[in-house]
This record gives structure tokens, C-alpha cells and sequence, in this order.
């Protein structure tokens, strides 16, 4: 028999801090969807998700948006590629 896991471990829900809101902008609809999801839902290709960190195309969205409100290079970057994912996947 598995135990039961606490209220407060892996299954506990990130919330949108108020930097986080305004770092992720108009993807609060994605923000409960993985990285790599969000890049392909939004018309990104591979290229797009090469340039991401593979540390942060498993996390969440809402958690790439609080890193990147707390300064977080890696993730204003991988904000980006999500925003820009569907010109970038037009041009190349």
C-alpha cells in the first residue's frame, strides 16, 4: 500500500504571483500546461523548444512566469520562445 502524500509536496498547486501575472501577460489561458505544450499549442516547431533549458520545458507555465518576475534569465527567455513561438515558427 503507498502512502498518502501531505497537502504541500508534488501534487500541490502553484499560484500566479502578481510579477508572475504580469511577466506571463496574455498566456494565463496556457498557464497550467507545460513549457514544451505551450511552444507547440502555440505553432512553435522543435527549433523553438532547442532553445529552451530542458530543466524548464517540463515546469509549468505559472512557474517559468514567477521565476522569470524574480529576474530568472532562463526563464524570461523560455517566456519568450512561448510568446514569440508562432512568428518564430513562421520565419524559420
Amino acid at each position: 500500500m503507498t502512502p498518502i502524500s501531505p497537502v504541500g509536496e508534488a501534487d500541490a498547486v502553484v499560484k500566479l504571483t502578481r510579477g508572475g501575472l504580469k511577466a506571463i501577460g496574455n498566456l494565463t489561458h496556457l498557464k497550467d500546461v507545460t513549457v514544451a505544450e505551450a511552444v507547440i499549442a502555440r505553432g512553435g516547431k522543435l527549433g523553438n523548444l532547442n532553445v529552451i533549458e530542458d530543466a524548464y520545458k517540463s515546469m509549468k507555465v505559472v512557474e517559468i512566469a514567477n521565476k522569470a518576475a524574480q529576474g530568472d534569465e532562463k526563464a524570461m527567455t523560455a517566456l519568450k520562445i512561448i510568446k514569440q513561438a508562432s512568428s518564430k515558427a513562421q520565419k524559420y
